[in-house]
């Protein structure tokens, strides 16, 4: 039960970077939009973000009440909540589903926009058609079997993202437009954006009409901090009531003062991504060198305290696929690091050239990462260049469009609780700019298993499917996974009640409140 002296409280949540526009289907901001855009819109089934243990997250109808999957799986019969109303009044129903998903797939649309279609392409590309049956149900029909169809439209910011705006705001402020605009269903609604001294904030409001029941918060305000420093003094000041991205951090003195640590695992990895046309990186054995040259438990240790763990692959912590028992198979060995460099024949001098934002979404402190990389090459006699750039939503769409030539490496920090998500950045057919494949890795072998993990109904089948595309991905080191989140990555005042930390980069703040007696 909320607390009666405060039925009216502010959560104030400090992000590591301002919030994209949020215009869901059609952004791509990282995690700290898809922590915005989760109050504020809705899929058909969603994350259960009140439990707090299934690793990966239990999907449970959210906009719908219940789907029937046909047996060849290829039929999504989805019935509909019939008690709900867009922010502007607007009533949600199939018309209203049917609209949004023709905005991301159907191309002849009016209010088709190729954003949005590019960015929820891997959810939708299957897509054979769309039926509205009755007021409020709906059927989907695909072409081929996608039996991870549900939980990919639960990702948010993946990017782009599977939720249901107003047809009436789309229609009224168009696909340019409809930015800071878009009223979705959920239990907070934009208020406005608001200047703090690290740029625009977000303001939100309570739904008071919200179908799931009135939230106990009368708002929420995103605050950004991109510096680490600033974030966990915002913290310790009262500024803010929750931060995002504290490792690193003194998190132990946190604890003494009576905050809250959260630890768990999160479908999370921090990696460097190999350029694969450039000359020297195109020799596996290079990039077998700089996974042996690089010490990945120095830098959890050094940099981030231990509140990291080393990653033990691209497969993330509490995906469907995720192996407790797979090992990276590269340790930290500069002699052989040195010896593969000479078989290889790389020239005396060279350098590796290393594309970086200097903060962003979920990003650690990336630009001391990719400084501990350099050292550590520095050691065996080579180094790199670091390349920065300074805003994170600049930095996400010129990675997105690829590494550019001469530039041998590029950061990024993703995951999903589906195992798609290895598809969507290292299968052929997702080389950038048109997917995500930002290194242009291409491997027919890997291609194939994908594409039928992709389509293999069964769980356990679709795992070792994808564990054995995994393993001859590991084998090319197309990507280096460097870490993974274990301590930190959320922590709050004892003030904030109700807080659930699911397996997943985003929480649920319906249920939240603060207690201002503490």
């Amino acid at each position: 039960m909320a607390s009666p002296s405060t039925p009216d409280s502010v959560l104030r949540v400090a992000l590591d970077w301002e919030v994209d526009a949020i215009d869901p289907p059609a952004s791509f901001g990282g995690w700290n939009t898809g922590r915005v855009v989760q109050q504020m819109f809705e899929s058909l089934y969603e994350d259960d973000l009140e439990d707090e243990v299934a690793s990966p997250t239990r999907l449970i109808p959210a906009l719908a009440t219940s789907v029937e999957i046909s047996g060849d799986g290829l039929q999504y019969l989805f019935r509909l909540r019939e008690d709900v109303r867009f922010h502007d009044g607007t009533r949600f129903d199939a018309d209203a589903v049917r609209f949004n998903i023709d905005r991301m797939w159907n191309r002849e649309a009016p209010q088709y926009s190729p954003v949005a279609a590019d960015y929820n392409r891997i959810g939708l590309e299957a897509l054979k058609s769309v039926k509205v049956l009755a007021p409020f149900t709906i059927l989907l029909t695909l072409k081929e079997p996608f039996p991870e169809f549900l939980r990919y439209m639960t990702q948010e910011d993946a990017p782009g993202a599977h939720v249901f705006i107003s047809p009436t705001a789309l229609k009224k402020h168009g696909n340019s437009g409809i930015a800071d605009h878009a009223p979705g269903t959920g239990p907070f609604r934009i208020d406005n954006r608001f200047s703090t001294a690290f740029g625009s904030g977000v303001r939100l409001r309570r739904n008071e009409d919200y179908w799931g029941g009135t939230p106990k918060l009368k708002g929420i305000e995103f605050k950004p901090y991109p510096s680490l420093e600033d974030r966990y003094n915002a913290l310790l000041s009262g500024d803010v009531d929750l931060a995002y991205g504290l490792e690193g951090s003194d998190l132990d003195e946190l604890e003494r003062r009576g905050f809250v640590v959260i630890e768990s695992q999160v479908p999370y990895v921090w990696y460097f991504i190999f350029n694969m046309n450039d000359p020297v990186l195109s020799d596996v054995r290079v990039r077998h060198a700089i996974a042996h040259a690089v010490d990945r438990e120095g830098l959890s240790n050094s940099i981030f305290r231990g509140h990291t763990t080393v990653a033990s692959g691209m497969l993330p912590p509490a995906s469907p696929s995720f192996d407790e028992g797979y090992k990276f198979p590269y340790e930290f060995n500069p002699k052989r690091a040195r010896q593969l460099l000479k078989e290889a024949d790389v020239p005396p001098g060279w350098r590796l050239r290393i594309m970086t934002a200097s903060a962003g979404s979920g990003q650690l402190v990336p630009t001391r990462i990719c400084e501990y990389l350099a050292r550590n090459l520095e050691a065996i006699g080579f180094g790199a260049e670091i390349v920065r750039t300074e805003d994170w939503v600049s930095y996400c769409n010129e990675w997105r469009s690829g590494l550019p030539a001469g530039a041998g490496l590029s950061q990024m920090s993703w995951g999903m609780s589906c195992d798609v998500w290895l598809e969507q950045v290292l299968h052929s057919r997702n080389i950038s700019p048109f997917g995500f494949n930002a290194g242009y890795y291409s491997s027919p072998a890997v291609d194939r298993l994908l594409d039928k993990a992709r389509q293999v109904q069964s769980d356990d089948q679709r795992s070792k499917l994808y564990r054995k595309a995994h393993a001859l991905i590991m084998d090319d080191l197309p990507a280096l996974p460097m870490l993974t989140l274990q301590r930190g990555s959320v922590c709050y005042h004892p003030r904030v009640k109700g807080f659930r930390n699911p397996r997943q980069n985003w929480h649920s703040f319906k249920n939240v409140w603060t207690d201002s007696d503490i």
